[in-house]
């Protein structure tokens, strides 16, 4: 494994702070990025902000304002292929209180993300918001969403085989009844049949579940050894079956949150669908805030990786495995 680039996607930055990058790699080498900013996390200005890298450039372009927040803050964008030629760009936006007033959103694109439609609602349900990409099983996409009110996790789904904007949730209930705190799910599909599901907590370690009916029912909920300081973390599922996460190797900082506190951001891998895991790379020390991972792979299979940086650069690695 080595790394192959380092780029700043926030080229330039056009607002005082940024979080919550996403990625979508595109067919013919192009990458989007997505992520939210404004004056500051919470406050009426909070848009959604795309860019693109171009195959084979050396920088990220400008981003563009593509969600605005006319006086109802957006946050954790999340960008995925849909049916054929369909891209999504799904969101939370705010009406009342940040996060538990926060309804999930979504805007398509017909055209590789070069324009975008009118805002939809998914759901017309207080404090469900999204994080982390979707997973592909067959013929149906799986968003994981949660519930910022009880601090519990679910699923969203949607028929990709043709086009559609119907999406079905479940009653978000992962974690209910354990005493745990628990959102923001993270999924891989470490063999056939088997899905692997992380999740963020207060508990100073990362939670996981498992379904082997695509989905529909989990168990097993229980603590794993990766430590865990109330921040976002995400997986992904190689090509040759090994498991990566990227997370903050931390408990310190998690109830009350102290973003400050959210480092080192590290790499870890599985090579056993997700029982063992060790740290392969460390992306930042700190001190300071270097949160809330997206990392997906491309059609020629290297690792892309985004995250915050201490609030004010959206930064994206390249790895080769």
């Amino acid at each position: 494994m080595r790394v192959a680039a380092r780029y700043a996607a926030t080229n330039p930055l056009p607002t005082p702070f940024c979080h919550g990058a996403t990625l979508l790699p595109l067919d013919g080498g192009d990458l989007l990025g997505a992520w939210f900013g404004g004056t500051r996390e919470g406050l009426p200005d909070s848009g959604i902000y795309v860019a693109r890298l171009a195959s084979g450039a050396a920088a990220w372009q400008p981003p563009l304002l593509v969600v605005p927040a006319d006086g109802h803050p957006c946050g954790n964008p999340v960008l995925f292929a849909g049916a054929h030629g369909v891209i999504w760009l799904a969101y939370f936006r705010v009406w009342g209180e940040w996060c538990t007033g926060g309804k999930p959103c979504a805007r398509l694109s017909f055209d590789g993300g070069a324009s975008w439609g009118p805002e939809m609602l998914l759901l017309d349900r207080s404090g469900v918001l999204t994080k982390n990409k979707p997973l592909r099983l067959g013929d149906e996409l799986l968003l994981p969403v949660y519930d910022e009110w009880k601090w519990q996790v679910g699923m969203a789904r949607l028929d990709v085989l043709v086009h559609t904007e119907i999406w079905r949730f479940d009653d978000l209930a992962i974690g209910a009844g354990s005493g745990v705190p628990i959102i923001q799910g993270s999924l891989a599909e470490p063999e056939p049949g088997t899905l692997l599901m992380l999740m963020r907590t207060k508990v100073g370690r990362i939670w996981q579940v498992v379904s082997r009916d695509a989905g529909r029912t989990w168990e097993g909920l229980r603590a794993t050894a990766l430590r865990n300081p109330n921040a976002g973390v995400d997986v992904v599922r190689l090509r040759d079956g090994r498991l990566w996460l990227c997370y903050n190797d931390t408990d310190l900082g998690r109830d009350p949150m102290e973003w400050e506190l959210r480092h080192p951001l590290c790499l870890a891998e599985s090579t056993d669908g997700g029982r063992i895991w060790r740290t392969i790379l460390t992306l930042e020390e700190g001190p300071g805030e270097y949160s809330y991972p997206v990392i997906v792979t491309d059609e020629a299979g290297r690792v892309h990786v985004a995250y915050t940086a201490l609030r004010r650069e959206i930064r994206h690695v390249v790895l080769e495995p």
